[in-house]
């Protein structure tokens, strides 16, 4: 399971077959399958008991600390991945226990533009797009 809203379209055309997001109105068009209503969960753990193992992975794209600690959450234990795509304010700190770290075997890492590369990239997107492949 994916968990995220900016991810729908790459887990689509990658042919994940359980993708989850918050937003149910957009998601659908894009290939939202399974939807959390944030608004209802509390701090109920609601991606672990909807899958029942975490998602395998989770992109944060709104860069507050807090969400970034739920995406962590949430994903899978032994090799479940959170991709910080957001941006929270200048000098931000999250706080992650050392242990969970080495012992829950999960992957935090930030990635500026999805790891884009401008020159080679951008001529296949355009080509993608001019097919009406995205």
């Amino acid at each position: 399971m994916v968990l995220a809203f900016i991810g729908v379209d790459s887990a689509s055309l990658g042919g994940l077959d359980s993708i989850g997001g918050l937003e149910e109105n957009c998601g659908k068009k894009f290939g939202v399958t399974d939807f959390v209503n944030a608004g209802e969960c509390g701090n109920k753990p609601i991606i672990i008991e909807k899958t029942g193992t975490g998602a395998d992975y989770c992109f944060e794209c709104v860069g507050m600390a807090s969400l970034i600690l739920e995406a962590y959450a949430s994903c899978r234990m032994g090799w479940g991945k959170t991709i910080v795509l957001g941006v929270d304010r200048p000098g931000a700190k999250i706080n992650l226990n050392s242990h969970d770290v080495l012992h829950d075997g999960k992957s935090l890492m930030g990635s500026l533009f999805g790891g884009l590369k401008p020159k080679s990239h951008v001529p296949i997107l355009l080509k993608r797009y001019v097919d009406k492949e995205l």
